[in-house]
């Protein structure tokens, strides 16, 4: 304990036992607190602040952006041809979707009968009760 206060004070500290006052404690309170006051910086504690909407939204772009394919890359991905056939399968999908009969790909959920008729029902939340026996 001692070294812990000598390492926050920077000078000694002698450890306080019950007993009769020394020589040492029969000085003035006041002298005493005047040498072991210590001036301390004074703290600012802040946390981040949240992005602003339009940081966001800059932090959205700059990590989803990808530069445009050079002309070059265009053809050797198979150019106007290979372009047209991904327009067509895109048109002909969003036609067949629209199409009378075509379920999507995710279905809402379909609300199902209990499980138990009302007489069960019953005997199971007398069950449940605190105390309850079983019949």
């Amino acid at each position: 304990m001692a070294l812990l206060a000598t390492l926050a004070c920077g000078r000694p500290v002698h450890a306080q036992t019950p007993g009769p006052p020394s020589a040492h404690d029969a000085r003035p309170q006041d002298d005493h607190a005047q040498d072991d006051a210590q001036t301390l910086e004074t703290l600012h504690v802040t946390a981040q602040r949240p992005p602003t909407a339009q940081e966001q939204f800059r932090g959205h772009l700059q990590r989803n952006w990808r530069p445009p394919r050079s002309a070059e890359q265009f053809g050797l991905d198979g150019g106007v041809p290979a372009w047209l056939g991904q327009q067509l399968i895109r048109g002909a999908t969003a036609t067949a979707r629209s199409l009378p009969g075509w379920k999507r790909e995710v279905q809402p959920a379909i609300a199902r009968a209990p499980p138990l008729d009302d007489e069960q029902m019953d005997r199971s939340q007398d069950l449940s009760s605190p105390g309850a026996q079983p019949r």
